[in-house]
């Protein structure tokens, strides 16, 4: 049985590198450069770029195919037409459905951007708009929009031409690629003083918990914009459950990683990225004696940079120059994925914090106890299952510790 994967999204990316690491040979189907950029390199499965009308998804599929519409959650149209190409060719047809996220506060919700835009002049002052540049356009309607509205789109030429063709001046565009943290959102929110924070219910995957929190801290209002449509599905892991019981998944010996120990006392780490996760990375590297350099444009207060030698910019490929190991804990999906590229090239270890696929080691949940040190992974599907593990392993140690073992 053939496999077809409609993607675009997070979870089509995941599913990608699924389907990859069990050896299934699958077509994944993306729209745009980005989102084919968004995807590693990958074997087994073969990535396709363009828009598809209905009569073109229809020529790529034949009864028994499997498809599976990894889409994302607002893109109804594109839904639609690959059901009604699976039903048209006999294929089969699995929705893999991003879970929504409950509000947990009072929000605004509309049926759709032009229901905003006319909800937006019923109020005043500035809003931040989330919702992409799909349809900026009916904002336009806005009174003093160019003045009032801040959209954050991605930074491509095609999106930043169209948001100047429709109005918007440069001052206002904020070009930016997720994910977005809690504490971006909250500055982007201040910096522009947005009353109104319009977005879409994209769920976890696409940062909607990091708006709220931020909308909430700021006293901003979630003007949001409900899904088209109410629709069943599967969820990812559900998606990969069903998989598993349907094609002999192959146990590759990347899920089985050696436990190789090594002194890291004055060897060169690098660490591209400053947020939580690089800040956790540090502590336990510093642990160990390594020697660390930081590069990223910004820094957390979260890493003592008087410890560190940090770079204030971002990634560069000679940054690899005499490192033994490499982090790749960036928030941009796209620069992790050229340093695991570049790693790769160069024959350096890299643990990539997004993508288990890409990565050449895992960087581990560290027990100790005197004299006994313990690293815990997973094959990078199940972190709270490692978390637990590391928990019960420290608990023993400390036993055999407290007992003079």
């Amino acid at each position: 049985m053939s496999i077809l994967v409609f993607a675009g999204t997070s979870e089509g990316r995941k599913l990608a590198e699924f389907l990859s690491a069990g050896g299934l040979a699958a077509d994944i189907y993306v729209a745009t450069e980005y989102g084919e950029l968004s995807l590693p390199a990958l074997s087994a499965v073969t990535v396709h770029r363009g828009r598809l009308t209905t009569e073109q998804m229809e020529a790529c599929m034949a009864p028994g195919v499997l498809v599976i519409d990894a889409t994302h959650p607002y893109a109804d149209v594109v839904t639609a037409n690959i059901r009604q190409a699976c039903s048209a060719c006999g294929a089969e047809y699995i929705r893999l459905l991003r879970p929504q996220v409950a509000p947990g506060q009072p929000v605004v919700t509309v049926p759709d951007a032009q229901a905003a835009a006319a909800y937006l002049n019923t109020v005043t002052g500035a809003a931040l708009l989330t919702t992409g540049s799909k349809e900026l356009k009916a904002f336009t309607t806005v009174h003093r929009f160019a003045e009032r509205l801040y959209p954050r789109v991605l930074p491509t030429a095609e999106v930043l031409q169209k948001c100047t063709e429709l109005g918007f001046p440069g001052r206002s565009i904020i070009a930016m690629q997720g994910p977005f943290s809690h504490e971006l959102n909250v500055a982007l929110l201040r910096q522009t003083r947005a009353k109104y924070l319009v977005t879409k219910d994209s769920g976890a995957a696409g940062g909607f918990a990091e708006k709220l929190s931020a909308a909430k801290e700021t006293g901003a209002t979630i003007l949001l914009i409900a899904r088209p449509t109410k629709e069943e599905g599967l969820t990812l892991e559900e998606v990969e459950a069903l998989l598993r019981t349907r094609f002999p998944i192959a146990r590759l010996a990347a899920a089985s990683r050696f436990p190789l120990f090594v002194s890291l006392v004055g060897r060169r780490v690098l660490v591209a990225g400053a947020g939580r996760i690089a800040a956790r990375r540090i502590r336990v590297l510093q642990r160990f004696g390594a020697d660390i350099t930081v590069v990223s444009p910004e820094c957390t207060a979260e890493i003592d940079c008087g410890t560190i030698r940090y770079l204030s910019r971002s990634y560069e490929k000679s940054d690899l120059s005499g490192a033994f190991l490499v982090i790749a804990a960036t928030n941009d999906r796209m620069v992790n994925t050229r340093i695991a590229q570049d790693c790769r090239e160069a024959g350096i270890l890299c643990s990539v914090a997004d993508s288990a696929s890409e990565s050449t080691f895992f960087f581990p949940a560290i027990c100790t106890a005197g004299k006994l040190t313990a690293g815990v992974v997973s094959d990078g599907s199940d972190h709270s299952a490692t978390a637990r593990a590391a928990a019960q392993i420290r608990a023993i140690l400390q036993e055999g510790t407290d007992a003079g073992d």
